[in-house]
């Protein structure tokens, strides 16, 4: 069993983000929230593998099960990102590869772009493309990824109950309800080939 606690400083970093998050935050009728960039966040850090733990329920993903980031870092300092998948119906893997472009260089913030030849303003339109905010992580264990829908990742396909646990208090004090998550699909699944780095560089 490895150490689950969150350090003390990482909690210090925590709590003053969530004062500025308490400051800023949208309490609109109707309206998302908008959230500060994440302080002193190590974009390098987030590159690996995660999995996708718990999401917020998504028509588009009903079929999906098994989600892999494979997540790396291209010359421009842009993340290089494949998302594996396995329809849990058919049984078939898909795979769709993405740029992930910083808001600027170390932002918590990025825009994802799926690797396509449609020009931006119909490719932004596409499944996964948007606006994506890197909320809380502490990059070895869990991270909680925003995009006006939640997704927890992990490093692996599950997590402690005592991290979960840990995880559910920083999501409420983040004025993001645990409740609204599902547990994603992570039955069966098999190991995926590594990342191409040099086919998506651009």
């Amino acid at each position: 069993m490895g150490d689950f606690r969150v350090s003390a400083l990482t909690r210090l970093y925590f709590i003053l983000f969530c004062m500025i998050v308490k400051a800023v935050i949208s309490t609109g009728l109707g309206r998302c929230p908008i959230y500060p960039q994440l302080p002193n966040y190590d974009i390098g850090k987030m590159t690996g593998t995660w999995y996708e733990v718990e999401r917020s329920f998504h028509l588009m993903e009903i079929a999906a099960s098994c989600t892999e980031l494979e997540v790396a870092m291209n010359e421009k300092g842009y993340y290089v990102i494949n998302v594996h998948t396995i329809n849990r119906w058919t049984g078939n893997p898909s795979v769709s590869y993405g740029l992930g472009i910083p808001s600027y260089a170390g932002s918590s913030a990025f825009r994802y772009k799926l690797n396509n030849r449609m020009p931006y303003v119909i490719g932004r339109l596409l499944p996964g493309a948007g606006q994506y905010n890197v909320l809380f992580t502490d990059y070895d264990q869990f991270a909680i990824l925003w995009s006006y829908r939640i997704w927890l990742l992990g490093r692996k396909r599950d997590i402690e109950a005592s991290l979960r646990a840990q995880i559910y208090g920083i999501m409420q004090d983040l004025n993001l309800d645990p409740d609204r998550l599902i547990i994603s699909k992570n039955n069966n699944c098999t190991q995926i080939p590594d990342i191409d780095e040099a086919k998506y560089t651009s």
